[in-house]
């Protein structure tokens, strides 16, 4: 049984998005110094990003490839807004707001940077997803 949404290779199925060197993610979460989920290593393992989606108005962001991406936002976020270890930035900012994982509970939030982002370093902010999978079956209708 697969640890990632049912219908996700149907939406993904393009060679552009095929992870060609998996130890990019782990190499980025060594750099980053946290464990994410299987659901969210299973994921970057089997699928290279950015993504866009109409259905969450983000562009989710690959854990390693290209300039600009999850590693990168993170170690902005924690420079420059304080943001927990424990919390990848998965997305460039849209709107004054990113999507941001909690490594260690799996819970996936929209953070704005007005108010958000002191609540969720307070611990205080409302998740938008209770788990990585489940942020995955919203961003990509699955």
């Amino acid at each position: 049984m697969s640890i990632l949404p049912e219908r996700l290779d149907e939406v993904l199925g393009e060679e552009i998005y095929k992870r060609e060197d998996s130890n990019l993610v782990q190499d980025a979460l060594i750099r980053l110094g946290v464990n994410a989920s299987d659901t969210f290593q299973e994921f970057y393992i089997q699928y290279a990003g950015p993504f866009w989606e109409e259905h969450i108005p983000f562009e989710l962001l690959d854990i390693a490839d290209e300039e600009n991406n999850i590693e990168s936002y993170t170690l902005i976020s924690r420079k420059e807004h304080g943001f927990p270890k424990q919390y990848l930035v998965l997305s460039a900012m849209s709107a004054n707001a990113v999507l941001a994982l909690d490594t260690v509970t799996d819970k996936v939030y929209i953070v704005n940077f007005e108010g958000g982002d002191e609540l969720l370093i307070k611990g205080e902010l409302k998740a938008s997803w209770s788990s990585f999978f489940d942020f995955l079956k919203a961003y990509f209708n699955c």
